[in-house]
């Protein structure tokens, strides 16, 4: 009983269960639920991304700045003090590259790629390439009107900036990509700077720190399975992609994409601890599964296959003063000017992309790799030891909650187009603390929307909700393409709630999403009806879900298959085996439910048949409920019992769980004292049995 249901889906396109973090049958804690509050369009849209890309939040003024890649400006958006949805307009644009020219007149401007906001030196940094690939960049320094106060050197292609938490020090990351192929042009080095505030920033000092210091060490990190293209040096060949810094802000980790690693950064003397690997995903195993092939149809499943988690976003956070790193494992391939480390080919007759890996030394040339993990992971920083991935949970979710949908890209709704390729591919992850609980917010690139999991326990993560703005009637319509995130403490939203930004670079949309109480469930066909309050109880923490959108159909008998599944839906599901019955398969919606009703000894089977479709009846509910309830450490009271009038039609399995229910109030008889113990259940029954429990 410690793996948190999959199948939640609550109205709409927004999937979410209650955060139940205390053993077994306790009361469910309420369900955090986000909602879309406000929606700034820039008016730029690109198929190929690259509008508003990056969103940083200045809560000194309650506006966030925003990077477009277009416009190559960042535009100032002031955030409401109203959980009513808003449509935003921009304030104002910066306009870096005017303000360059005056300062920096040799300079030729780029793009720029990255933002942070420091208000504790009130100041605003962000980083410039150079239109030269080969070129140093910049990292600006802004006041909090768009004004620059100072300019640093960085190196080639600075993609992320940040700041350590302490305040004293800025660090860039420098991809350092050979954006004009292998053959034409040098290759870039990649490198982090760290620039040094200790003194103010206009008196700022800015070390470059490349991998040269690792180029001898090549032989041991290819032989630990970090992936470097042959014949290359990791100085050029390592190409930084985000930074996270830890809570002392003495230690710096950075995602080496392509290389499938993260190194650490010592931060006292910037040079570099480690490079480790991230190792592989192992794809065979049925907690991996996913659905690999562009066939126009959801089948996720175990595959030969090996993933690469390749992670790009990255985040750090303290549990018990043991710093962990939280990765989004999007993968990317190489394709510059003629090279392409991608190898098209079919499974099945299904078009499928694989890693090739015949030009990169750390890899098993006789195994089968994709690229990324569909997931995000949790490791100790100490040891990037993976102590947590989320498995098959992205593609299972968005299949419940967009089954037409399912895989579609960023740039068209065309049904499992992005499965032979990288699925939903996890973008960006940023951290949350609210009340005494941390939470994730994982962006997925492809099909949009934002999963949010509760990560308090680093081994043992649970997911909370996944919300979709995406308007599926157009190829790009709603927010399309989250690529980087945002997350707002209460105390410094100006709503008084938790709120993650998130920039859409396809779109060119940024969405607010506020994080408040469970969102309330009205359906269309429970108004008056005695078990009103408690279905909408039981909808809104996700125990149970319409029949659709608008109804619930309260009178419709229960099901075996669908108690067992509402009951799952409480609790962590432990990755299981699948139960002997003949009648539940595989691909079943509540086979991984059953499978856990048996593991935990709450049904049992002596004809290998569970008959999932049979209505539940009341006798059976209170057997499986008291197994439930015992399995808690829930006390029943020893007290006399009043006997019902039907007393001889329950069967004599039945009758200790019948009577400790009765006396507990939990499910009783009618107004002639007769329990019914062969009626079946209605979903508005279940519910109401249900709703004080949790």
């Amino acid at each position: 009983m410690k793996f948190k249901s999959l199948t939640a889906l609550t109205a709409g396109i927004t999937i979410a269960l209650s955060s139940l973090g205390a053993p077994l049958g306790a009361k469910a804690e309420t369900m955090l639920h986000m909602q879309a509050t406000s929606r700034y369009d820039s008016g730029v849209q690109n198929e190929d991304g690259g509008t508003t890309e990056i969103v940083a939040y200045n809560a000194d003024n309650q506006k966030y700045y925003v990077i477009n890649g277009t416009t190559k400006q960042i535009e100032v958006v002031a955030l409401p003090n109203t959980a009513s949805f808003t449509t935003l307009k921009a304030e104002k644009s910066i306009n870096l590259e005017e303000g360059l020219k005056k300062i920096k007149p040799t300079f030729t401007y780029g793009d720029v790629t990255s933002i942070s906001i420091n208000t504790e030196l009130k100041t605003i940094v962000a980083a410039v390439q150079a239109a030269g690939t080969n070129d140093n960049g910049l990292a600006v320094f802004l006041n909090y009107d768009g004004v620059i106060q100072h300019v640093v050197e960085a190196g080639k292609q600075p993609d992320m900036i940040t700041f350590t938490p302490d305040g004293k020090k800025a660090l860039v990351a420098n991809e350092g990509e050979p954006r004009e192929g292998y053959d034409k042009a040098v290759d870039p080095e990649g490198s982090v700077t760290v620039i040094d505030l200790a003194n103010g920033i206009t008196n700022a000092t800015a070390q470059n720190v490349t991998f040269e210091a690792l180029d001898a060490q090549r032989e041991k990190l290819v032989a630990q399975g970090v992936i470097v293209k042959k014949n290359t040096a990791p100085s050029v060949d390592f190409e930084p992609e985000y930074i996270a810094v830890n809570a002392a802000s003495d230690k710096a980790y950075v995602t080496l994409q392509e290389a499938n690693a993260i190194a650490t950064l010592d931060l006292t003397t910037n040079q570099w601890i480690d490079v480790k690997s991230l190792g592989l995903k192992d794809h065979s195993l049925e907690k991996n599964a996913l659905d690999f092939r562009k066939d126009k149809k959801i089948a996720i499943q175990p595959e030969n296959l090996f993933g690469l988690y390749m992670p790009d976003g990255i985040a750090s956070y303290e549990v018990n003063g043991k710093t962990y790193l939280v990765t989004a494992n999007e993968g990317d391939s190489r394709d510059w000017e003629g090279y392409i480390n991608e190898i098209e080919t079919e499974l099945d007759g299904n078009e499928v992309v694989l890693f090739d890996p015949s030009d990169y030394d750390g890899l098993d040339a006789s195994k089968t790799y994709s690229f990324g993990a569909r997931s995000f992971s949790i490791y100790e920083a100490d040891t990037m030891k993976q102590v947590y991935d989320s498995g098959s949970d992205f593609e299972k979710l968005t299949a419940q909650a967009l089954p037409e949908y399912f895989n579609v890209s960023n740039n068209n709704t065309k049904l499992d187009n992005r499965s032979g390729k990288k699925g939903p591919e996890p973008e960006d992850v940023k951290i949350g603390q609210i009340a005494d609980r941390f939470y994730a917010f994982v962006g997925l690139e492809r099909i949009g929307g934002i999963m949010m999991y509760d990560i308090t326990n680093p081994s043992a993560p649970t997911f909370v909700q996944y919300i979709n703005e995406r308007d599926f009637s157009e190829d790009i319509k709603g927010d399309v393409s989250p690529e980087g995130l945002a997350f707002i403490a209460a105390e410094k939203s100006p709503t008084g709630l938790p709120t993650l930004l998130a920039a859409h670079e396809v779109s060119g949309t940024v969405a607010a999403y506020t994080i408040g109480a469970p969102k309330a469930v009205t359906f269309t066909d429970i108004q008056g009806h005695w078990a009103q309050t408690a279905i909408e109880h039981v909808a809104s923490v996700g125990i149970f879900k319409g029949v659709t959108k608008e109804r619930f159909n309260p009178n419709e008998q229960l099901t075996k298959a669908q108690f067992i599944t509402a009951l799952s839906r409480t609790q962590q599901l432990v990755p299981s085996t699948s139960a002997p019955f003949t009648d539940v398969k595989a691909t079943h919606y509540f086979s991984e439910a059953v499978a856990w009703a048996y593991d935990n000894q709450l049904i049992e089977t002596t004809s290998r048949q569970f008959k999932p479709n049979n209505a539940m009846t009341r006798e059976q509910a209170a057997q499986i409920l008291y197994r439930y309830l015992q399995q808690t450490g829930y006390e029943f009271l020893t007290q006399q019992t009043q006997a019902y009038t039907d007393d001889a039609t329950i069967s004599s399995a039945a009758k200790e769980a019948v009577y400790a229910l009765q006396q507990a109030g939990i499910m009783t008889g009618n107004e002639q004292q007769q329990f019914n113990p062969q009626a079946t259940l209605t979903r508005a029954e279940a519910a109401a049995i249900l709703s004080p429990l949790f």
